[in-house]
C-alpha cells in the first residue's frame, strides 16, 4: 500500500502495469490506494478495472471507484 501511495507524488508511466495490478490486489487498502493513483494521474488505461471495482465487496473501494470514474475521461459510445 505504501509503495502505491508514493505514486501519488512521484509518477512515471512505467508504473502503469503495477498500478493496474494493484487494482486487483487481495488487500482492499491496496485497491483503494491504486484507485486514488488512477484518479490523481487520470490513467484512462485503467478504466475497465475501475468499472469492475464499482462492485467491490468493500464500501470504501466502491466509493473510490465512483470518485475515480468522475476524474477519468468519458468513454466513447
Amino acid at each position: 500500500m505504501w509503495a502505491t501511495r508514493g505514486l501519488l507524488w512521484a509518477w512515471d508511466d512505467v508504473a502503469l502495469p503495477a498500478v493496474k495490478s494493484a487494482l486487483n490486489d487481495e488487500a482492499w487498502r491496496v485497491r483503494e490506494m491504486a484507485l486514488k493513483v488512477v484518479a490523481r494521474h487520470k490513467l484512462d488505461d485503467a478504466v475497465t478495472a475501475v468499472l469492475e471495482l464499482q462492485g467491490d465487496p468493500v464500501r470504501r473501494v466502491r466509493a473510490a471507484a465512483a470518485l475515480t470514474l468522475g476524474r477519468l475521461s468519458p468513454m466513447d459510445g
